[in-house]
Formats: C-alpha cells, structure tokens, sequence
C-alpha cells in the first residue's frame, strides 16, 4: 500500500504541482522544472509514493530509487528528494513515449543493462529542459570496507566477488557499469574477464544511447537489441557457472590487473560528446578494443576460470 497517490496531469499542472509538493519538498525553482517536465506527457499517470527502505549505506547506494509498474503504467517513488522525483518524472516521459524497458524479462542482467542505457538519454533530456545534471560519481564501490563493518566470514566481500568470473559477478558488472554516480575501485586480485565484462558493457551502455533524446526512442529500441544480442553472444551469460564461494570451490590464484591504470575503452562521461579511447565502431571499420575482447572471451578456458 502506497503512502501517497499523485496523478500527475499534463493539463493541470498547478494542480499536479500543489499535489506533488504536499508529498515532497518544492520550492520554486523545482516547481518550475517539473513544469518543462510535465509538458512532455502525452496523457496523465499516477504517480506512488513508498517510505524510504531502511538500508545500510552500502546498500544505499545501490538502490532503485523509482521503478515502473508496467500493470498499471504507473511510477513508483521509493524516496522524495527533489533529484529523485525529477529522475524519476524524466525517465516516465521515456517510458510514455516508448523507450522499453525490458521490465520482466527472464534474465535480470538484460533489465540492468536497459536501466542503464536509460540514464545517458535521461541526463541529456535534463540538460535540454535546463535542468542540472551530476557529472561525476558521488560515491565510490569496491574500496575495503572499515573493520567494523566487514561481514565476520568474508573480510572483503567486493574482492571475493570479483576475483572469479562468473553468473554473479557478471551481472553485478552490468548493474554497475550502468550506474553513472558511482565510481568502482578494482581490487588487484580482480579477474581479468570481470574487468572486461565492466568496461565493455559500460561501453555499450553509452553507444546504445548516443545522440538520443525523446523522440528517438524507436532507434534507441533497436540499438537495445542489438547491442544484448552481441552481449548474449561475446559473453554467454546464461552458461556461466555460479560462484566459487557459493558452491565452496576455492578460488583461482589472482591474475595480474588487465588494464593497469589505463583501460583503453574508459567511456566518456559526458553523453552528448563522443566517446573516447578508442571511438564507437564504424561501420567497415577496425576496432582493436572490440577484438581484444572477442579475443579475450573466445579462449577456451573453462567459464568462470
């Protein structure tokens, strides 16, 4: 049951505004970007507001602050900060218009990977309404964690994840990699596949979404396809093995960092410039980091080794 119920109206907007501020905090500023906001709508939805969860700061930070109800093509709030409401509110425009989300799917990597191509889209929707946009991390994943928070039977959970390549690391790497406010820290003891898998789809992320804004959703619903088909063929999600310290395997010896300090395919930050180190591929064109993965998932190591 839902703490509060918003129908957010296109064609009443001081209504929705009133409505909208008595559940979060507005003030004028914010009440006159969830204007620009609200003149995207083709029609009205309701919008559901949920308390806050009570979760550590780790688990925080990787939160879903909204999701879709796609039964009732509702929005649903999990927090009532303004950049909360304001991502929030974007993002239904997109799913309005059309942009899929892939909600339900049977593979959750592939949700994770549309929630994260969404975002490049949604900040340069923001950046078009004059809305400001976060253009670096405000956190950081993957550092040691202090004494008295380590779990007493695994002193560094996010090295244990990342030292071996397999289901659960994977699709960690894909929730991750589309999380533009976080910064991820590598152990060296990371598996040189995990590191890959993180900058690849980081990578892919940022080229489905390139150039994009909202009227653009049918070519980004086919640059979605496109680029999981290619996923689903390099990586092979659905074959790999669950992870050494679930089943009690031991781990394999740690492999040496494959990119050092410099990955060759750090995407850009900044959406709306080209991506850098290298280029997105062209058409008829050579991409040497494209092979170097092909080449690095094509071994014949058994997965997860």
């Amino acid at each position: 049951m839902a703490d509060y119920t918003v129908v957010v109206d296109p064609d009443n907007v001081p209504r929705t505004l009133d409505a909208l501020g008595a559940v979060c905090d507005l003030d004028a500023d914010d009440r006159r970007a969830l204007s620009r906001i609200l003149a995207l709508y083709p029609r009205p939805v309701t919008v559901l507001f949920e308390g806050d969860a009570d979760l550590s700061q780790a688990d925080r930070l990787l939160a879903d602050k909204f999701t879709f109800d796609q039964e009732t093509d509702s929005l649903l709030l999990y927090a009532r900060d303004t950049e909360t409401l304001i991502d929030a509110l974007v993002e239904m425009a997109m799913y309005l218009w059309g942009f899929a989300t892939l909600i339900g799917s049977a593979e959750p990597w592939v949700v994770e990977f549309a929630i994260g191509a969404w975002k490049p889209v949604r900040n340069r929707i923001k950046r078009q309404l004059d809305l400001p946009v976060h253009e670096h991390p405000r956190g950081v994943v993957g550092l040691p964690p202090a004494p008295e928070e380590a779990p007493p039977d695994d002193r560094y959970p996010f090295r244990t994840l990342v030292a071996s390549y397999d289901s659960v690391s994977f699709r960690q790497m894909v929730v991750l990699a589309g999380r533009d406010d976080l910064a991820v820290y590598f152990p060296p003891e990371t598996h040189p596949k995990v590191l890959a898998a993180y900058v690849y789809v980081r990578r892919a992320m940022q080229e489905v979404a390139q150039g994009l804004d909202l009227s653009d959703y049918q070519k980004f619903n086919r640059r979605l396809l496109q680029a999981l088909s290619r996923l689903d063929t390099l990586f092979q999600p659905a074959k790999l093995p669950p992870p050494a310290w679930v089943t009690g395997a031991s781990l394999p010896e740690a492999e040496p960092p494959l990119f050092h300090d410099d990955p060759p395919a750090d995407p850009s930050p900044y959406p709306d410039e080209p991506l850098t180190r290298p280029a997105p591929p062209q058409a008829g064109r050579y991409d040497p980091f494209e092979a170097f993965i092909e080449e690095l998932f094509a071994d014949d190591d058994p997965p997860g080794e």
